[in-house]
């Protein structure tokens, strides 16, 4: 985050909430859980929104979706059906009052130029509140279909950096943009209105990988990291941050995400994980998943660490699991926020009734545990 920053009256992710609260993966068929439980999202736009507006509502800070164009296949063809990220983004802008909205641009399907303009566009919409999820690019069946080929994995964020250059000059500097990178040029490159957001629209990325904690702590102003063990999430967050401050000067917030099972006892929220993972999940797809984002051949793992595997992403895409009570997951939360965690992104199996239940039983908790500032009265 930039020293000058003067997002902070339009931008609810710099308030002053100790921990913010987002919704993720709300664009799309089946949200972060890879399974045939009842009450999935569909992917319609319909639902889609009436998360949103609820979220918007009770004062939660933003919403990340992500950027998909084919599914995983299995019985659930997991994500299968998605919005497209801008587009969504825009209709979420116009819909909402105060939520902060991003899009998710693949670095190697966006054109940066396009990226900028549509990203300026929105965040006019939003009277400052849009921001972008910059992905490198991971996804290989997914390039193909645009008849693109992926680079190696480090070449990635090589290709990545000159992208949000192009992205943040086009944002902030009058003057027309001359460029000539490894994998972008651009002549006279002209972007007119510039965004609201000043110094430039809210920019996030996730990826664990040395390479990508060093683009993040270099570039954005928040990374996306994700472990299930928190311990082994604590060792990321101070990775990157200390990164970003030892080389760059500059300060990097941490967000990650969290599958929510919250019932009136500890044993009924198990026996829905049970139910929901153990009896109706998606192996097949969550298989597909792993093999996207793992590199080898992950079926000759020992039987066991693949089945971990497989359970941990059908649960909720490898997220921090929130399962309990409203009071042990307000626990929790207060464990992420002392880690040094400023903001959890939150899923769940049935996402409207998820959202309606978080806002009832865990935001007042929440604020008696100074996570959050108490909300104003209606």
């Amino acid at each position: 985050m930039q020293e000058n920053d003067q997002r902070t009256a339009r931008n609810p992710l710099h308030n002053d909430n100790p921990l913010k609260i987002g919704v993720f993966c709300q664009n799309l068929s089946g949200g972060a859980c890879i399974t045939l439980a009842e009450g999935t999202l569909s992917g319609d736009w319909s639902e889609q929104l009436e998360v949103a507006r609820a979220a918007d509502a009770a004062g939660w800070e933003f919403l990340i979706p992500i950027g998909r164009w084919r599914g995983y296949g299995g019985a659930s063809d997991h994500h299968g059906r998605s919005l497209e990220v801008f587009t969504w983004a825009a209709g979420v802008a116009a819909s909402t009052k105060q939520i902060h909205v991003f899009a998710t641009a693949h670095v190697p399907i966006f054109h940066p130029l396009l990226a900028a303009k549509q990203g300026a566009t929105i965040d006019q919409i939003s009277n400052g509140r849009f921001g972008i999820n910059v992905v490198a690019g991971w996804n290989a069946p997914e390039l193909a279909m645009f008849g693109i080929s992926q680079l190696p994995h480090d070449e990635r964020y090589v290709a990545a950096e000159e992208w949000v250059t192009i992205v943040k000059r086009l944002w902030t500097e009058e003057a027309n943009l001359d460029f000539q990178g490894k994998y972008y040029s651009m002549e006279s490159g002209e972007l007119r209105p510039k965004p609201i957001s000043q110094p430039y629209p809210t920019l996030i990325s996730a990826g664990q990988s040395t390479v990508g904690i060093e683009f993040a702590a270099k570039h954005m102003d928040f990374t996306f990291q994700a472990h299930a063990d928190l311990e082994e999430l604590r060792s990321l967050v101070v990775r990157a941050r200390e990164l970003a401050h030892r080389e760059h000067h500059r300060k990097l917030g941490v967000l990650t995400y969290s599958m929510v099972v919250c019932r009136d006892t500890e044993k009924e929220a198990q026996d829905y994980v049970r139910y929901y993972v153990d009896e109706q999940g998606d192996w097949v797809a969550a298989q597909n998943v792993i093999d996207g984002f793992v590199a080898g051949d992950t079926r000759s793992l020992p039987r066991e660490v693949l089945e971990g595997m497989q359970r941990s992403m059908v649960a909720g895409w490898g997220g921090v699991p929130l399962v309990g009570t409203a009071e042990q997951i307000v626990d929790k939360l207060q464990d992420l926020h002392r880690i040094g965690v400023d903001g959890v992104a939150m899923t769940w199996v049935n996402y409207g009734e998820g959202i309606a239940q978080f806002n009832e039983e865990i935001l007042p908790l929440m604020e008696e545990a100074g996570l959050r500032s108490p909300r104003p009265a209606t």
